[in-house]
């Protein structure tokens, strides 16, 4: 076991890089300076940013599937061709996003004006979703739920990039980022168990019908997701902005990514991202129609409140993990161990889902969704803290800073994973022999479903072990990265400084 802590805590062994890499039993517990945290307030207002990030993304995967396809009957493959589609073209417009987010150049700074300006199309597009007509066609819905969202992730895209890239650049410190990353996504997930209620508040019997019931409860969040989308623009600020970013050359896509693509780690966390996604994603549908149709026989509204539940399960064991387990972790294994330890606990939580989903048994799943998590969360917390210190080492390199680059490119295999994923699910319970209009499946149909819900994600997080062992940089190296873009700054700042004086 010490062999083992040892070998993780010497993530950097092998680095072609000029920078000291010390053996395991050299490597340093680095402590964070008190100029290098960031403000609760800063973290708040990056926090509400997440909110709308991933409640809306969050609120339109819950929701798709009971209204769209439970409710109103649309065919499960034409809405995983949908999600497909929507998820692709979301996927091609971070980088572009991205990319327009480190050129771009105001008084106020490159992030927060795009925040500002974003925040009202990304809420009320997410409104217009389940503002659809009634009584049309399934020809008519696909082509409704289809256009909107394409809208919808537009004005998303604009959004996140942005805010990914003031994340990232909000200290550079090694284990702040960690602290970070964790308060921003534990703010997601709280969005995300809002958002597992939305379908049970559809049910009650103040609203007439789920249509009523979703359209409005749809307003409350366009109102939610558009104040807690200005907080990040009102509360937060562009660290490098004025004394680096500003100054830096406007760099084209293609020569920043034939600059990127150079940089081992980072291609590595790509891979990393874009295979845990599809993992999890190719059958991530299936926690729903397991829960509903294998649990409960097809009965929905027994099962309705059931499943907010366990969808309620998922994002406050990943809170709770992602806030008070994993900071630990990563402080005393590295970065690198800590993702491989939370892909291991995804497969122990497929492998479970064998015992514990049972007809008529409804709190067992809770454990598996609980794992699922558990797992999420740290691969998560992970990507985003490692995506700090490529961009050090970047700059390191070239001098350049672009966040929103690296930002839109681990977002673009995330999602890129989740579509591709997503795509395949609809066909999937196509092929097994699922049909939502019989209610209760046959037990071929369960025990198929059962089988993917288990192989899936378990593939992807083997594969996701074999693809970190690329990722190689090191506590110390980041440290010792850190403080030499330290002075490179200030030198820098002295020879503006001089040229200024002799004018």
């Amino acid at each position: 076991m010490e062999a083992s802590v040892q070998h993780c805590a010497d993530e950097g062994h092998g680095m072609d890089v000029p920078i000291n890499d010390k053996s395991p039993a050299h490597q340093r517990n680095h402590d964070t300076s008190p100029v290098d945290r960031v403000s609760l307030r800063e973290k708040i207002g990056l926090g509400f940013g997440k909110v709308v990030g991933d409640g809306t993304h969050g609120t339109l995967h819950v929701l798709v599937s009971p209204i769209y396809n439970m409710t109103l009957g649309l065919n499960p493959a034409l809405i995983s061709t949908i999600v497909f589609i929507q998820r692709l073209w979301d996927a091609m417009l971070d980088p572009a996003f991205g990319q327009f987010s480190d050129n771009f150049r105001s008084r106020w700074g490159r992030r927060r004006p795009l925040l500002f300006i974003a925040a009202f199309p990304v809420a009320l597009l997410f409104g217009a979703l389940w503002w659809f007509p009634r009584g049309v066609s399934a020809h008519y819905l696909f082509w409704y739920l289809l256009l909107v969202s394409l809208a919808f992730y537009a004005a998303y895209s604009l959004y996140t990039m942005p805010l990914g890239g003031l994340i990232i650049e909000a200290t550079d410190d090694y284990h702040e980022r960690t602290r970070i990353a964790s308060v921003t996504l534990a703010f997601g997930f709280a969005a995300q168990v809002g958002s597992q209620w939305i379908f049970p508040v559809t049910q009650m019997s103040v609203f007439p019908d789920t249509i009523t019931g979703v359209r409005w409860v749809a307003v409350g969040c366009v109102l939610l997701f558009f104040v807690a989308g200005l907080m990040p623009a009102a509360l937060c600020r562009e660290r490098l902005y004025a004394n680096v970013a500003a100054k830096q050359r406007r760099v084209p896509f293609l020569e920043s990514w034939r600059a990127v693509r150079q940089n081992q780690s980072f291609m590595a966390l790509l891979w990393v991202r874009g295979i845990f996604s599809f993992g999890t994603n190719v059958v991530g549908m299936l926690s729903g129609y397991m829960y509903i149709y294998y649990v409960f026989g097809g009965n929905i509204k027994a099962a309705a409140f059931g499943v907010a539940a366990i969808g309620s399960c998922y994002h406050i064991a990943a809170i709770l993990t992602s806030l008070a387990v994993y900071p630990h972790i990563e402080h005393r294994l590295g970065k690198r161990c800590t993702l491989q330890v939370a892909a291991g606990v995804l497969i122990v939580g497929c492998f479970s889902k064998i015992f514990l989903y049972q007809p008529g048994h409804a709190w067992l799943p809770l454990t598996v969704i609980a794992i699922n998590g558990i797992s999420n969360a740290g691969v998560s917390l992970m990507c985003i803290a490692m995506l700090g210190d490529i961009a050090d080492y970047d700059e390191w390199q070239t001098g350049l800073r672009r966040e929103g680059l690296f930002t839109s490119l681990l977002s673009w295999f995330e999602k890129a994973g989740n579509s591709l994923g997503t795509f395949l699910t609809g066909f999937i319970l196509v092929w097994i022999g699922f049909n939502a209009k019989l209610g209760a499946q046959s037990d071929h149909t369960l025990w198929l479903m059962k089988l993917a819900y288990v192989v899936g994600p378990a593939t992807g997080a083997l594969l996701t072990l074999l693809f970190i062992h690329r990722y190689e940089l090191s506590q110390d190296q980041v440290y010792e990265i850190k403080e030499e873009l330290t002075r490179r700054r200030a030198a820098k700042n002295v020879l503006s400084a001089d040229d200024v004086s002799t004018r």
